[in-house]
This record gives structure tokens, sequence and C-alpha cells, in this order.
């Protein structure tokens, strides 16, 4: 499958040219699996998706202002300002979001109050402002999880925050010194404007999900 678009700078008025614009995150699970799945699932009711790599905090606003027509997934705590997005009401992912700590430092959410530590984190505004608040560790914002993860193989921060599921086991298996934060799951969204695509959307994906296969 192609990805076929990046968007950056100011011109986004991508969805009013025909295209059904999905706003996906550079994570190997998303890429690998939930882009895939919901192509499918897309095209089995007749819509060709155009699945466009944008961060999380982009892809929000574009999508609650309609200019992209859905995100591939998210959790639901960040959408309290974005009253224009809906979601599909199964969820398609389960997600584990970790602590990964350098060996052999301790392990634990008191670490964030160490003001000598570097912690590596994506959408810390977004998704982590509550665990965050008033903590002294010096935080460094990506955009990636493929550098976030770089990052902390060159020990170039001390911890990170991460995201697991279960189609990335393998590679959460690589840092065991970690610290379980929460569990949350993931929905896919849509602009309000694809209201009535919902009942037939959702029964693709429970039927794809439903064939308990890894769709490549």
């Amino acid at each position: 499958m192609l990805f076929t678009t990046f968007i950056q700078g100011a011109n986004f008025a991508l969805a009013d040219d025909g295209k059904f614009v999905i706003s996906y995150v550079e994570h190997e699970t998303i890429i690998n699996y939930y882009v895939p799945l919901l192509d499918k699932a897309y095209r089995s009711i007749g819509i060709q998706p155009d699945f466009v790599l944008i961060n999380d905090k982009r892809a929000l606003k574009l999508l609650n202002s309609g200019l992209i027509d859905a995100d591939t997934a998210k959790s639901l705590e960040m959408l309290g300002d974005y009253s224009d997005i809906i979601k599909v009401p199964t969820p398609i992912s389960k997600i584990e979001v970790l602590l990964l700590c350098q060996e052999p430092l301790p392990c634990d959410l008191s670490v964030l109050y160490d003001h000598s530590k570097k912690l590596g984190v994506i959408g810390a505004d977004e998704f982590y402002a509550e665990l965050l608040a008033n903590t002294n560790i010096k935080i460094f914002e990506f955009n990636s999880f493929d550098v976030l993860y770089k990052i902390f193989d060159q020990k170039k921060v001390d911890y990170v925050i991460a995201v697991f599921d279960d189609q990335s086991k393998a590679t959460k298996l690589k840092y065991p010194n970690s610290f379980l934060i929460e569990e949350k799951l993931g929905y896919h969204l849509l602009h309000k404007k694809h209201a009535a695509l919902i009942p037939q959307l959702e029964r693709a994906i429970k039927d794809i999900i439903a064939q308990d296969v890894f769709i490549k």
C-alpha cells in the first residue's frame, strides 16, 4: 500500500478535492496493522481512502475543522475541546502506556520529579498534561515514535513515554525496564459530517477484526 500524501505548511485543503483523507501517525502498529485494517474496511463499503501522515497535534485540529475526514485511531480523553469529532463505537485497539527506563535506573512515576533526568515524549500537552503537571523532569517533545525510540536507544534521554498494543509486543520486549502507566482504548475518529457512515463502517471493521488475521 502507498501512503500518498504528507501534509505540511499552510495548505490543508485536501478534503475538498474528492479524496477521503485519513490521518495516521508514524508508529509501527498504526502503519502495519490499523492502516491496512481501515483501508480494507473502507474499500468494502465503496470508499477509497487516502492515508496522510500528520502528527497528533495537527491531525485533531484539521479533523475538527473538517479539512480532513478521519483519523486512524486515538484515545478519547483528548477530544474534550473538539466538538465536531465523532467516534466509531467499536474500539479498534487496546493500548498500554509505558514509561521506558534506561538500565539500571529506577522505573516508576517518582522519577518524573527528578530534575536531573530527561524524558522523551510525544504529545505532552495533548496526552499527558495531568501526568506531567508539576513534575520537575526535563521534557523533550518529538513527533515520531521512530525518532523517540532512536533517541532512547542512543541514551540521549533517560526515560520515554511510549505506547504499545498486541501488534507491537516484539518492540515492547526490547525494553524490560518499564512501568505500566495506564491502559486505554483507541477509536477510529470521523468528522461529524460523516456520521451516516458509522453503521456500515462499524460492521465492516467488526467483520475484519473477527477474521483474527494480521492484515498486510
